[in-house]
């Protein structure tokens, strides 16, 4: 694992899908990295994504170039 917050936020980070090499285009993507943070991708055919500031799975607020002191 990464340093990211858990496995399973790192394993979804870390998919590769055989059948859509852009992961926005693929439905079991769900996170991308996205201007010094995470963001939820947003499955409409395009490359768009929602900011997070919370690990989806875990809780953990995550440790992004916004959120350093």
């Amino acid at each position: 694992m990464s340093s990211i917050c858990c496995e399973r936020m790192d394993r979804d980070l870390e998919q590769k899908c055989a059948e859509h090499p852009n992961r926005f285009d693929c439905p079991d993507a769900f996170i991308t990295k996205a201007k010094g943070g995470f963001g939820l991708i947003v499955h409409d055919g395009g490359s768009s994504s929602i900011a997070i500031e919370y690990c989806p799975w875990c809780g953990t607020k995550l440790n992004t170039l916004r959120n350093r002191d």
